[in-house]
């Protein structure tokens, strides 16, 4: 279980970066609008769900 979820906490903290970069190579460099760092954002909440999910099937604790 604890191997799936390094999986998935990798997976998910790959896309929020991979969609940052790819704003920036489509928009070959130009200036930032505040969609550009909205999406990025929004792609990150996959990982704090993942976390989440972690943290609620640990019992809250590790020991």
């Amino acid at each position: 279980m604890k191997k799936l979820f390094l999986l998935l906490q990798v997976i998910t903290s790959i896309f929020p970066i991979g969609v940052f970069f790819t704003y920036i190579l489509m928009d070959e460099g130009d200036q930032f609008t505040y969609e550009h760092y909205l999406v990025t954002v929004m792609s990150a909440f996959p990982f704090f769900m993942v976390l989440l999910i972690k943290y609620f099937l640990s019992g809250f604790e590790d020991k």
